[in-house]
């Protein structure tokens, strides 16, 4: 039989060595020591395991190699449960690495990857044509050229697609915003990189420009919580207090789990979807490590009780 799953989460694993605690900022040519370390998943294992654990069926396509970077996330993948099914093993170091250094609410990276295998998109394509599937998020942008093969197969399914952003300094001239926005149907960028790309300097001027492009846009706004906009109407879903805020790494990855629960296997209002992902990025920060505090599904369920209980009328 052919696997079925909720969602198709194609990208790479990255392992994130994590220092907090820091005294300050470092700065060159002085040595400062963090308090604590964490060596963990990053990047898309993040998405992966917080969809996991709010039981959503998702294939990750994942690439792994034979370094030890790989491996420990590998393990981890494992060790939560995660269907690696769909995930492919190279015979040669695949090492993806991120130095993460967070401070005072902020973060600085240090990164290193291999070469991406040249046959990435074709094996992605070869695995969403193995198996079932109602959604595909993409956890970064795409270009063009590279995305429409994949919805080509995604639309063929009946499948909805979302795509997360990057915060690089050319987000404004990198493509043709307009036309590959139009390949998906819900773009959840943070705030600023929906200004990057819109060349705005409000959140709400990027709102009414980025729903020019896309059915939904949602943008992530941290302790503001999340904008959602649809319909010609954008509505807005404040952050939650879940606890002292000790890594933000991640926080993106898991807002985009519940939001994705929400309106991929409940078929929820947006609002819901927006309010889920607050949750679900709200308790990410209160540990170091983006995945590492990511609620089950009953958690979820109970802070949108406490909320609706909260909520005045």
């Amino acid at each position: 039989m052919r696997p079925s799953y909720d969602i198709f989460l194609p990208g790479d694993y990255f392992y994130d060595l994590i220092f907090t605690g820091l005294p300050e900022f470092p700065v060159p040519g002085r040595e400062i020591y963090s308090q604590d370390l964490l060596a963990t998943g990053g990047a898309l294992f993040i998405t992966a395991v917080a969809l996991h654990r709010l039981q959503v069926r998702v294939g990750w396509s994942s690439t792994f190699g034979t370094d030890e970077y790989s491996q420990f996330v590998r393990r981890l993948a494992v060790a939560e449960g995660l269907d690696l099914s769909l995930a492919r093993y190279l015979d040669r170091p695949y090492r993806r690495v991120s130095t993460a250094i967070p401070y005072l609410g902020e973060r600085a990276f240090v990164t290193y990857v291999d070469p991406t295998p040249p046959d990435q998109d074709a094996y992605w394509i070869a695995q969403m044509k193995s198996c079932d599937f109602k959604h595909l998020h993409l956890g970064a942008i795409l270009s063009q050229a590279r995305l429409e093969p994949m919805a080509e197969v995604a639309r063929a399914q009946g499948a909805t697609i979302s795509m997360d952003c990057q915060d690089m300094p050319d987000l404004y001239t990198i493509c043709s915003w307009a036309e590959l926005l139009g390949l998906v149907d819900v773009f959840v960028p943070n705030a600023r990189e929906a200004m990057q790309i819109t060349g705005t300097t409000a959140v709400q001027a990027a709102l009414e420009r980025l729903m020019e492009w896309v059915e939904v846009v949602v943008v992530k706004d941290g302790a503001n919580g999340a904008w959602v906009g649809h319909g010609g109407t954008i509505l807005h879903s404040p952050a939650i207090d879940a606890g002292p805020v000790l890594d933000t790494t991640g926080a993106g990855d898991s807002f985009n789990a519940g939001f994705l629960y929400g309106w991929v296997v409940e078929g929820a209002p947006l609002d819901v979807c927006a309010r889920y992902g607050n949750i679900c990025g709200g308790i990410s920060v209160t540990a170091v490590g983006g995945a590492t505090a990511a609620p089950t599904l009953d958690r979820l369920k109970e802070w949108d009780a406490r909320l609706a209980r909260e909520t005045p009328a």
